[in-house]
C-alpha cells in the first residue's frame, strides 16, 4: 500500500480521494477544522500532522480542491507553504494555519499564491470565512484568466467641504453598478461627518471603524456584517462615529479592506475625507485613479492645487481627474478656462449647477442619476462614469456561472 493510501485509508478502502484535505497538529484545531469542513464538503479528510505530512500525501494522492495545513510548529512558515504550492495543481486552494501574527507574513503568503492564512486559535467563523474566500478566489480567477481586467478602485476627494465630492461618489457608484452592471462597493471613509448613508436614506452600518483600527479583524464575514446592500450590485459601507473619541487609523487597514472587499466586487468607489492624512495617503496609493472635485472659487483653486501636489508626492503618476462642480452657479468666481490655466492641469469634467435636481434627489434619498436620469447633471455624471470606470460591460460581477460551487455541499 502506498504512503498516500496509508494516510487516507488505514483500513484499506479503495476510495482515497477527497475534495478537502487537512493536516493539523493539535486537538482543538482538529475539532474546528473537521466541524467546519463537514459543512462545506461531503467527505473531508482531516488527520494529525503538518507540512511534511501534507507533502508526503501530495506525492502520491490526487490533489484536493482545498488543502488546509497547520504550520504552527514550523520555524520558516512561508518556506513550508511555498514547498506545498510547488507540489499541487493551480486548481488547489491552500489555507495555512499558524501562530505568527504578522501582517507582512500574511502579505507574503497571499502574494505567493496562498489563499489564506489563519492565526491560532482558529475559530469556526474564521475558517468558514476562509473557505468561502477559496470559492470567491476561484470565481475571480476564472473570470480574469483570459483578460487583463483588474479591480477598479476609484478615490473621490473634495478640494474642500461642500463642493459635492460625496454626491459625485454616490452617483458614480450607482451608475457603474446599475448602468454598467458591475458589482460595486461604495465606501464612505469619513467616519465622523460622512454623508453617503444620509444621501441614500440608509442606516449607518457598524464595523468600519473597527476595520480601520484593527485590520486583523477583517474577513469576508466581517465585511458582510458591516455592509448595507442597496441593490444586487451596489453595497455601501458608511458609519457615523461619535465625536467624543479619537479614531486611531491603522496604516495597513486600507490595503486589507480593499483587498477583502475586492474579492466580491469589480469596482470600489471610496469617498475620501481630506482631514484624515493616514487614510488619504494610503487610498491615493492604493486606488487606480483619483477624482478631485472642486468648485470655481479662489479657495477651491488653492486647495485643488495643494491636493494635486500631495497626490503627486504620495502617488506620482497616478491618473487624476479634476471635476468642477456647479458650473454656472451664483458662487462661481472665475471661468473654467481661467481656473484650468491657474491650476496648470486640465479640467477633465464639469457638472452644471442644478439645485432643483439635487434637492429632489436629497429629499427622496436617491442618487440624482436615478431620480432624474435625463437632467443635465445626470448626463454630466454619466460622462464621468464612462471616462473613469474602464471596465468591460456585461457579466462583470466577478462570478462564474460554471464555477466550482458544485464542489461544495448543497444546503
Amino acid at each position: 500500500m502506498s504512503a498516500a493510501e496509508k494516510f487516507l485509508d488505514p483500513q484499506g478502502s479503495d476510495d482515497i480521494a477527497s475534495e478537502c484535505v487537512a493536516f493539523v497538529s493539535d486537538n482543538q484545531t482538529h475539532d474546528v477544522v473537521e466541524s467546519v469542513a463537514r459543512q462545506f464538503f461531503d467527505d473531508p479528510y482531516v488527520r494529525d500532522g503538518g507540512s511534511q505530512q501534507a507533502l508526503d500525501y501530495l506525492s502520491e494522492a490526487p490533489t484536493p480542491t482545498v488543502l488546509i495545513v497547520d504550520i504552527g510548529d514550523s520555524s520558516a512558515p512561508l518556506t513550508a507553504m511555498l514547498s506545498l504550492t510547488a507540489a499541487f495543481s493551480e486548481q488547489t486552494r491552500l489555507i495555512g494555519i499558524g501562530t505568527i501574527n504578522d501582517i507582512n507574513l500574511y502579505r507574503e503568503m497571499v502574494g505567493a499564491g496562498i489563499t489564506d492564512y489563519l492565526i491560532k486559535p482558529v475559530t469556526e467563523k474564521a475558517l468558514a470565512a476562509a473557505l468561502c474566500r477559496t470559492e470567491e478566489t476561484t470565481h475571480s480567477t476564472a473570470s480574469t484568466d483570459t483578460s487583463e481586467d483588474k479591480l477598479n478602485k476609484i478615490a473621490v476627494v473634495g478640494s474642500r467641504g461642500g463642493v459635492g465630492a460625496s454626491t459625485v461618489a454616490v452617483n458614480l457608484a450607482w451608475l457603474i453598478s446599475q448602468d454598467r452592471s458591475h458589482k460595486t462597493a461604495l465606501i464612505d471613509l469619513d467616519l465622523e461627518f460622512g454623508t453617503v448613508a444620509l444621501s441614500l436614506d440608509l442606516e449607518p452600518t457598524r464595523g468600519l471603524r473597527e476595520a480601520l483600527e484593527s485590520p486583523n479583524r477583517i474577513d469576508s464575514l466581517f465585511i458582510e456584517s458591516a455592509t448595507a446592500k442597496l441593490t444586487d450590485k451596489l453595497s455601501v459601507m458608511a458609519t457615523e462615529e461619535t465625536l467624543a473619541q479619537q479614531i486611531e487609523y491603522n496604516a495597513d487597514a486600507i490595503d486589507i479592506l480593499f483587498d477583502t472587499v475586492g474579492r466580491t466586487n469589480t469596482c470600489i468607489v471610496a469617498d475620501v475625507p481630506r482631514s484624515a492624512f493616514t487614510v488619504r495617503q494610503r487610498v491615493f496609493e492604493e486606488c487606480s485613479k483619483i477624482l478631485l472635485v472642486t468648485d470655481l472659487t479662489l479657495s477651491g483653486l488653492r486647495d485643488t492645487m495643494r491636493l494635486m501636489a500631495g497626490i503627486e508626492e504620495t502617488a506620482p503618476g497616478k491618473p487624476t481627474f479634476v471635476v468642477v462642480n456647479r458650473t454656472g452657479g451664483k458662487f462661481q468666481a472665475m471661468t473654467t478656462g481661467d481656473f484650468q490655466k491657474a491650476l496648470g492641469h486640465k479640467v477633465n469634467f464639469t457638472i452644471p449647477d442644478d439645485p432643483k435636481s439635487f434637492n429632489l434627489a436629497a429629499n427622496n434619498g436617491k442618487p440624482v442619476v436615478q431620480i432624474n436620469s435625463r437632467s443635465q447633471v445626470s448626463k454630466a455624471i454619466r460622462k464621468i462614469a464612462e471616462g473613469v470606470s474602464d471596465l468591460v460591460d456585461g457579466n462583470a460581477d466577478g462570478s462564474s456561472k460554471t464555477g466550482w460551487r458544485r464542489f461544495f455541499k448543497r444546503k
